[in-house]
């Protein structure tokens, strides 16, 4: 009798060891859905942009009260958050950045719940254009009767271009547009960026320097009228 009772007793302790190692029932976790977006995609350097969006369960309810980091990204890497914004009641944020340059911002949501997924979302590009300028020029005809053009180019910004292609135009009045007579390349003289260039233009008509600037990092930049006779 005394070896059957502790039989009976081993099986039952062994019974509710096995049922304390079944982990309880897995919590299910329902996805969130994170939106961003941003006020303007071209901006000058300097200016801000406003990022916002919702942050909002599967059935579309609001999670409020949720903090949202946002960070800048360019050429595939991103920083650290800029801004931390916290969802208000209809699970909506904003927070108004100053981007440096090209790129576009992200938006993480980490959840505190087990039971929400995180989430995360990316602005559309967000072109930053930073300050050109044309400091001087000035044009004339040489023993060759060729026109010479020269002058300086400044980036008053951030960031300097680099090449700084310089073209010499002159004005057609038979196109009434502008056409490129040369193309130099601005050089560091020392002091600042200087460029020179010659092209041969038998007719006496308005000249300038123009610098084309670059689609997504500089302003394109002209020089004040010289005419050349």
């Amino acid at each position: 009798m005394i070896i059957r009772k502790l039989v009976i007793g081993t099986i039952a302790a062994a019974a509710l060891l096995t049922a304390g190692a079944v982990p309880a029932s897995a919590v299910e976790v329902q996805p969130s859905t994170l939106t961003t977006t941003t006020s303007s995609t071209k901006i000058d350097a300097g200016k801000t942009v406003t990022i916002s969006g919702k942050l909002t369960k599967p059935d579309a309810t609001p999670i409020a009260g949720a903090e949202v980091g946002i960070s800048f990204c360019f050429n595939g890497f991103c920083g650290e958050a800029q801004a931390k914004p916290v969802t208000d009641a209809t699970g909506a944020y904003s927070a108004t950045l100053t981007p440096i340059r090209t790129g576009n911002f992200h938006a993480d949501f980490f959840s505190a719940d087990p039971a929400i997924a995180d989430s995360r979302a990316d602005t559309a590009k967000i072109v930053v254009l930073h300050p050109a300028k044309i400091t001087s020029f000035a044009a004339g005809r040489g023993a060759a009767k060729a026109v010479t053009g020269s002058g300086t180019i400044d980036f008053p910004g951030q960031y300097t271009a680099n090449p700084i292609p310089v073209e010499l135009q002159y004005f057609s009045f038979s196109t009434y547009r502008w056409t490129t007579a040369a193309t130099v390349e601005a050089t560091w003289n020392g002091t600042t960026w200087a460029y020179a260039a010659s092209a041969e233009h038998r007719k006496p008509g308005a000249w300038r320097a123009f610098y084309a600037g670059t689609p997504e990092m500089f302003h394109a930049a002209a020089s004040d009228l010289v005419f050349v006779l």
